[in-house]
């Protein structure tokens, strides 16, 4: 049995002398477009990663052009779509920058290693059917949903809880507190009193 052709055409650029944060910037902008598509935007990334993974991405297509003209399999280079792109981090280089009154600080030179996978649409799309269910996107919960779950009731959430409680619920609340008196009656009575003790004070001075 014949083996199936290969989908998928890899290049990898080792020791780059820059850092794979950097690197991770313009990857992250081309992730997931066509090769084509691609290499205009990178024309226009004002990164210094930009050039090196234009190059990355033209040796890939290369790949796949040598391996159809190899294996007499026609491949269409015009529909190959970056699938993967990554940086790993390389070794570091420990350098020495001279200071005043001949003092040295100590600086790191980074490096990294860059990594692009190019493969048809079509394959990509038969290969993501067959996904398990922990691949979907996880949904976030809020954290009163979580507390609820355990039994555990928030304060806001019972004061929620107060203000929407039902009209029979405070009419009973209502009946069960004493009957207040009226302030009005009350207080013209304190003022007549006074005025009464005012008088006798008078007349006993007298």
């Amino acid at each position: 049995m014949a083996d199936e052709p290969k989908r998928e055409f890899r290049a990898s650029a080792r020791n780059v002398r820059m850092s794979a944060r950097k690197a991770r910037l313009v990857m992250d902008a081309v992730r997931g477009r066509d090769a084509d598509e691609a290499m205009v935007v990178l024309q226009y990334v004002n990164k210094r990663a930009a050039p090196a993974i234009r190059k990355l991405i033209e040796s890939a297509m290369a790949n796949a052009e040598e391996y159809g003209n190899r294996q007499g399999v026609d491949i269409d280079t015009g529909e190959l779509v970056i699938a993967t792109a990554y940086a790993d981090e390389g070794p570091r280089m420990k350098r020495w920058r001279p200071r005043s009154r001949g003092m040295a600080n100590p600086f790191t030179r980074y490096t990294c290693h860059m990594h692009v996978v190019l493969a048809e649409r079509t394959w990509l799309d038969e290969k993501s059917k067959g996904r398990p269910a922990f691949a979907k996107p996880r949904h976030r919960v809020s954290k009163a949903a979580r507390l609820a779950k355990k039994g555990i009731v928030v304060a806001a959430d019972a004061a929620k809880a107060e203000k929407t409680a039902k009209p029979a619920d405070k009419a009973v609340k209502a009946d069960k507190k004493p009957a207040k008196t009226d302030k009005a009656e009350k207080k013209p009575a304190k003022k007549a009193a006074s005025k009464s003790d005012k008088k006798t004070a008078t007349k006993k001075k007298k």
